[in-house]
């Protein structure tokens, strides 16, 4: 066996472990509540040590947001990462039609879970928001580099909200509406989010060509 090989065996072998780690503690917090449950609890339920366990998570709210941490890093990585004939509509759309449903899919019934959780927990809805802004910055960079503008510039800020809130909102409907269904499969939100973010980014981008000049 080569040494790709083997350090991609070990890859998939911390996937797995991580990917237990979340669906067990996804499972605690809805049984018995995010505050009452405990690392240890989570650990033994992963059937790991606690050592084992901080080589993943540092803390109860690393593990609710491990998902939307591995989600940011695959759109950092495709968006920014696109190539230069690509525009950031283009590799946005992309990312979510082809790579947002893997990264999400082994994580069914945590992304089933964890809205509830958030959404009972202030500290949990303060770091929602802190991730969220973290990906409306990607987004921002990303088409300011179109815009040949700042990442803080308003037109970039303008595109970067609506993809954002686009998706989020998006999301959040499918949610209330599917969160119950024996069936319950993300992938069906993720194909709304691209229909979606191709009707909302061309209308954003012709929107932002009618704003007026913040020059004085």
């Amino acid at each position: 066996m080569t040494q790709t090989a083997r350090l991609g065996l070990r890859e998939r072998k911390k996937q797995r472990t991580r990917q237990a780690i979340i669906d067990v503690a996804a499972h605690l917090f809805a049984e018995q509540g995010y505050t009452a449950t405990t690392l240890a609890e989570i650990a033994d339920a992963a059937d790991i040590s606690l050592s084992t366990f901080f080589n993943y998570f540092s803390s109860k709210n690393n593990i609710v947001f491990g998902l939307m941490d591995a989600v940011i890093d695959s759109a950092r990585d495709r968006i920014l990462g696109r190539p230069d004939h690509e525009t950031a509509s283009q590799a946005l759309l992309a990312w979510v039609a082809e790579d947002l449903v893997a990264v999400e899919r082994p994580y069914t019934e945590a992304l089933r879970a964890f809205p509830k959780i958030i959404a009972s927990d202030t500290a949990l809805q303060s770091e929602e928001r802190l991730r969220y802004a973290e990906l409306e910055d990607i987004l921002a960079t990303a088409f300011a580099r179109d815009l040949d503008q700042l990442p803080d510039s308003l037109h970039a800020r303008v595109m970067a909200t609506i993809a954002l809130r686009g998706m989020v909102d998006v999301w959040n409907a499918w949610y209330d509406q599917h969160w119950s269904d024996r069936d319950f499969d993300p992938a069906d939100a993720i194909a709304l989010k691209a229909d979606y973010l191709s009707r909302a980014l061309d209308a954003g981008l012709n929107a932002i060509t009618s704003l007026p000049s913040t020059a004085p």
